[in-house]
């Protein structure tokens, strides 16, 4: 069983002659298990009201909106207990024909209780139920700060907790990079002396080719004009002997 008071704005409408002065309902809403008890305080004339709402009627209208009854009931119930109003709902109490009726308001209005009410003598019932909320207010509100502290408490240390590892996690992500730059560097270094290397035997290599050839060409420039003088020396013998012969 839960027990709720709040302030909602009454619904009403304003014709040119009336000033603009806004009047409230109290409720006082008990929820048992299969009917809330309601006691309903209009300001505008300080009469008290009381009505049952059974569930099985908040049933009957969720099977005429088409809707699911939990989340039918779940929005009724926050509309009735929630400070001020819930916002999209109006509320109306009606003197003339004693009764509340509940309205939501989104593009079209639709209907969501329409509940018949009985005068009540005096409002004792409210006021006390007033002060019992007031009595409840400060301890509930010291269980909240209780909850809260631990809250922020358990936040904190886990927030310190994803610093630290953060931290960890960078300091070992750096080492892998410093090892990982460290192997690089030898690879580069090794293939430079290897690239050092080759290029030295590539220069000793032409320096030992390059006499050789020279060699060779004298050799055949050699060769090649004796040659030529021994053909002309030829020569001049065979003119020698064909003249002697004559």
């Amino acid at each position: 069983m839960t027990n709720n008071i709040v302030k909602v704005l009454q619904r009403s409408q304003l014709s040119h002659s009336q000033a603009d002065v806004k009047h409230f309902i109290y409720i006082h809403s008990k929820w048992l298990e299969n009917v809330t008890e309601l006691e309903l305080l209009l300001t505008t004339s300080n009469n008290s009201y009381r009505a049952t709402l059974k569930h099985d009627e908040i049933k009957s209208a969720a099977e005429e909106l088409e809707q699911p009854y939990d989340e039918f009931f779940a929005e009724c119930k926050k509309a009735l207990v929630t400070q001020l109003g819930l916002p999209g709902f109006d509320y109306e109490l009606d003197e003339q024909q004693p009764c509340f009726k509940l309205f939501k308001c989104t593009g079209y209005e639709t209907l969501y209780i329409d509940l018949p009410l009985r005068k009540a003598s005096n409002c004792y019932q409210m006021l006390d139920a007033a002060i019992e909320s007031a009595q409840r207010a400060p301890a509930a509100q010291a269980s909240t700060t209780g909850e809260t502290s631990e809250q922020y408490n358990e936040l904190r240390t886990q927030y310190d907790q994803y610093i630290k590892d953060t931290k960890l996690y960078k300091k070992k992500l750096l080492q892998k990079f410093i090892l990982l730059m460290n192997s690089k560097k030898e690879r580069i270094e090794e293939l430079e002396r290897k690239l050092e290397q080759c290029n030295n035997v590539t220069a000793n290599a032409d320096t030992i080719e390059e006499p050789d050839q020279i060699e060779d060409d004298d050799d055949d420039d050699y060769g090649g004009e004796t040659q030529v003088m021994s053909q002309r020396e030829l020569m001049h013998e065979r003119q020698k002997k064909a003249q002697n012969k004559e």
